[in-house]
Parts: structure tokens; C-alpha cells; sequence
């Protein structure tokens, strides 16, 4: 083997043997980037000689059989298509073949160039030189001349400050009736804009002040019956009220300065209360329970605390008003009393301080309003939350936040404001106005959502029903109208709540 080894050995060296003239009969193969982008495959390996096919072995003696492979363990990847690539192979269909060819051929140009251009410049280098070579070919530095694979679609690119406007489902509005549910006849109504003469019980009865009788109307039955009269020559009422712990009692206001206690179901007074004052000058327009405390304002501006359980029943008095009070409202939660007098103030009491005799000061005095006020509200939901709304020559609604003392919002509603009632249901408050109208707004956009415009005068006063679903309304045009305006769906509501339980509900754990 050695002799051999070195036989072959002399035969090169010499340039003499079959193996140099084997070397010198083979012709040489060239590989260019051209030729190998534009797939020259016209000339042939000269090494492939021979009638032998790839894989197979000739030997002398021995017959050309194909080989036997032990079948592998390892995970076959499956044949791609003919559109993709591999790791080594371009695919043909995700290139440019013509800037791929333009842009070979130029590279030694523009390196020329890009020397010549930036031999003075220190930061010349390999960036400077692709900067230079994409900017002229027109291509991005992100381009790639050998593409492996087909490329994924791009994703369109757009400014970061540029609005692109969502596909929102359509809101879904609640139909509101613009029509009353029922319409009832209220003759010798008094039209005063400072009395508050209508209120709905937790029993579905609304009472209503007609000069010198309280009738009563039940929204169930539809019944209606007289409960009572005033007893003194001139007298008439000048506001009710049923209270918040029985719904068999209202309180009833007189001009002369009485506040009556009468059962609706008896149709019998139970007690008297009589006010300090003679001959009309101190009428109450307004009443506000808190429990077993009545809340009464006067014509001349106090307002008075009422134990109904004790004989002396005067317990709190308050003279901060100096001319009538109209608007009387307990909060929520009982711990604010919240006033609207004639001399455009509105004052809020804490309920530890009502309850002296030696003057009681308010916690807050707002003096924004320029006319009476005798709308007054809390909000359900937001018991810190106040709303009033201004006479003729104020025409606001005003928001105010009790726990900081200062005003949040005021909406010109460009008309009287005679009433405010809150819905927690809808997140709306209701207004009644000195033109007819009753108008809903939203909250807290206060962006008007409906028009309720039936009445022929001015709204005295607005009520809502126990179940905040209707609201009742009367005017000087002598007709109580009811409006079924917050009508829920039950279902509905029940479904959501029971939502919110299972989303809030514990895993029960089995044992």
C-alpha cells in the first residue's frame, strides 16, 4: 500500500498518471452571484461521469442494488411546496430578480462612489455605504436580495396621531311617551308658585291640595275620596306630605300656620300642630319628614323642627332665611337638610344641629341662584350630591357638593324651574318648568333627553311615584297628568342582577 501511495504520488508531481489527466480533461466551474440568481443551469458538473445514478455504488463483481436505509426515529418535517424555500435555497417566486441583478452589478460602482463622496467624512464606514446604496437604487435598507421564503403581508402604516373612527353598535334608546298615562281633572287649584301641593305615597296614593280639601287618588284602584277640609273661614292648604315610616299618615300645611296630622285609611285627624304667628303671616308652603321629625318652612323664613311623639313638638328653629321658604329636602342617608328660601338662598343643616331652639346655622350657604328657589333635590345614588333649580329671573339648574361646599355645575334651562326629582334607575332627573313643560335630562351631561309639553300652564308642582317608574305633575291649567316616563323592564333587570351576583359570587368548594 505504501509503494502504491507513493507511486500516485510521483505521478502528480510529474504531471504525469491517470489521475493528473483526469484533472486536466475536467472543465473548470465557475459560481457567480449573477449566475446563480438568474438560475444558470445550462452547463453541468463535469463530475458527475459515468452512467452511475446518485446513491447507487458500482463495484467490480458486484450488481447495482439499491441501498437499504434503517427507517429513522426522529420526526420527519414533511416536503414543502414548491413555493417555499429552505434554509440554503432562495425561493424564486419571493424575489425581484431584476433589482436583484441591478443591484449586484452596481455595488462596485456605488462603493466607488460612496469613496470618493466620503473620504473626508470620519463616519464613513459599512452604514454610511448602505445608506447611500439603498437611498440611490430606491429601496429600503430592510430589502433583502435573497428571499428563503415567501413574505408575510404587510401591515399598512399609518400616523400615530391619526384618528381612526370605531364601528360602535348603536345606542339603544328607551321610548319615552310623550303623552300621559292618565289625565285627571283638579279643579280650584291654586296657582302659587311657592306652594307644594301635590305628593305620592308609599301605598300608590297621591294626595293633592284643591284651596281648602286634600283629595286623595290611589294609581291602583283609580279610586278617589275626599280626606279632608279646613275648618277656619279663609283657610286653605298650602302643602302635604306623606311621611317616610307610615304610609297611612300625611301631614297637611295650612296658610294659617297649622300643620295637620290625619290617617288616609280613617279619613280621621290625629293631631294639630299649631305655628307661631296669626292671620296668614306665617303659612306653611313647604314640609320634609325624617322619621318621627317634621320639617316645616314659613312664609317668614324660619323653619321649624317637629317631634310628632312629644306634647311640646317644637324641638329646632332656624331663622337664616329672611324671606319665604319654599323648598324643604332631607338627603339619603338623613344627615343634611337642604333649604330654598324667596331671597334666592339655598342653605344645607346638619341633622346634630337641627334640633335647637337657640338658632340653628347652616353648614353652607350658597347664594348663586338670582331668583327664588324651590326646586330641591338629592341625588339617590350620591347622597353629597345636591340639585336646585332658580324662579324666573334665574332659570338655572345648579349642582352643588355639599361635602366640599362648592358648586359643580349650572345648566341655563331658559325657563322657571318649579320641580326636580331624581331616577336612579336611568341616571336622568326630571324638571317641571313655568312654560308646561317637563323635561328629562341626563346626568351628568345634563344633555336634554325628552320633551313631555301636554300641559296648557305653567307645572306647580312634580311627584314621582314609590316604584320611580311614573311621575305625576300638576299645573295651573287645573289637570294632574301622570306619566309613565321610567318604565323598567323587570326581567330584564333581574337577569342583570343576577349577573352581577354570579360574576361576584364565590367558587362554592366541595368537601
Amino acid at each position: 500500500m505504501h509503494s502504491a501511495f507513493s507511486r500516485t504520488l510521483n505521478d502528480v508531481k510529474t504531471k504525469d498518471g491517470s489521475l493528473c489527466r483526469v484533472l486536466n480533461g475536467s472543465q473548470p466551474f465557475n459560481v457567480t452571484p449573477t449566475s446563480l440568481l438568474m438560475g444558470n443551469n445550462s452547463s453541468k458538473s463535469s463530475w458527475s461521469t459515468g452512467s452511475s445514478k446518485p446513491g447507487s455504488v458500482t463495484h467490480e463483481g458486484l450488481e447495482n442494488k439499491p441501498r437499504k436505509h434503517t427507517p429513522s426515529r426522529c420526526f420527519q418535517r414533511p416536503l414543502s411546496s414548491d413555493a417555499d424555500g429552505g434554509r440554503f435555497i432562495p425561493n424564486r417566486q419571493a424575489m425581484d430578480i431584476n433589482r436583484a441583478q441591478f443591484v449586484l452589478s452596481q455595488s462596485s460602482l456605488m462603493t466607488d462612489s460612496i469613496t470618493e463622496t466620503q473620504s473626508v467624512s470620519v463616519t464613513s464606514g459599512p452604514e454610511a455605504s448602505n445608506s447611500v446604496s439603498s437611498s440611490s437604487v430606491n429601496r429600503s435598507t430592510d430589502d433583502r436580495i435573497l428571499q428563503y421564503q415567501l413574505s408575510r403581508p404587510t401591515v399598512p402604516l399609518r400616523e400615530p396621531t391619526e384618528v381612526h373612527p370605531r364601528v360602535n353598535p348603536p345606542k339603544i334608546t328607551r321610548f319615552i311617551p310623550t303623552k300621559p298615562d292618565k289625565v285627571l281633572d283638579a279643579p280650584e287649584i291654586i296657582n302659587d308658585y311657592y306652594l307644594n301641593i301635590l305628593d305620592w305615597s308609599a301605598d300608590f296614593n297621591i294626595a293633592v291640595a284643591l284651596d281648602r280639601d286634600v283629595y286623595l287618588w290611589n294609581a291602583r284602584s283609580g279610586s278617589i275620596k275626599l280626606l279632608m277640609s279646613t275648618g277656619l273661614e279663609g283657610e286653605h292648604i298650602t302643602s302635604v306630605r306623606w311621611s317616610t315610616v307610615d304610609a297611612n299618615i300625611i301631614a297637611v300645611g295650612t296658610s294659617y300656620g297649622r300643620v295637620e296630622l290625619w290617617s288616609a285609611s280613617e279619613g280621621a285627624l290625629m293631631r294639630t300642630m299649631v305655628m307661631s304667628g296669626d292671620n296668614g303671616a306665617s303659612r306653611v308652603p313647604v314640609l320634609a319628614w325624617r322619621e318621627h321629625i317634621i320639617s316645616s318652612g314659613s312664609r317668614t323664613g324660619e323653619i321649624r323642627q317637629h317631634d310628632i311623639r312629644l306634647p311640646n313638638h317644637e324641638v329646632g328653629f332656624s331663622s337664616v332665611h329672611t324671606q319665604e321658604v319654599c323648598g324643604l329636602e332631607w338627603s339619603p342617608d338623613g344627615r343634611h337638610l337642604a333649604s330654598g328660601g324667596n331671597d334666592n338662598l339655598v342653605c344645607v343643616f346638619s341633622a346634630t344641629d337641627v334640633c335647637q331652639m337657640t338658632g340653628v346655622q347652616p353648614v353652607h350657604t350658597f347664594a348663586d341662584h338670582t331668583a327664588a328657589v324651590k326646586a330641591v333635590a338629592w341625588c339617590p345614588w350620591k347622597p353629597s350630591l345636591l340639585s336646585t333649580g332658580g324662579g324666573t329671573a334665574d332659570h338655572h339648574l345648579r349642582f352643588w357638593n355639599v361635602g366640599s361646599g362648592s358648586s359643580v355645575r349650572a345648566v341655563d334651562v331658559e325657563t322657571q324651574v318649579s320641580g326636580l326629582i331624581w331616577n336612579q334607575e336611568y341616571r336622568e332627573l326630571i324638571t317641571g318648568h313655568g312654560d308646561g313643560k317637563l323635561s328629562i335630562w341626563k346626568y351628568p351631561s345634563i344633555s336634554k333627553v325628552k320633551d313631555l309639553s301636554e300641559h296648557q300652564d305653567r307645572v306647580l308642582s312634580i311627584t314621582s311615584s314609590p316604584d320611580h317608574e311614573m311621575v305625576a305633575s300638576c299645573s295651573a291649567d287645573e289637570t294632574i297628568r301622570i306619566w309613565n316616563c321610567f318604565k323598567v323592564d323587570h326581567a330584564k333587570k333581574r337577569q342583570e342582577e343576577k349577573d352581577i351576583q354570579r360574576a361576584f359570587s364565590l367558587p362554592k368548594t366541595m368537601r
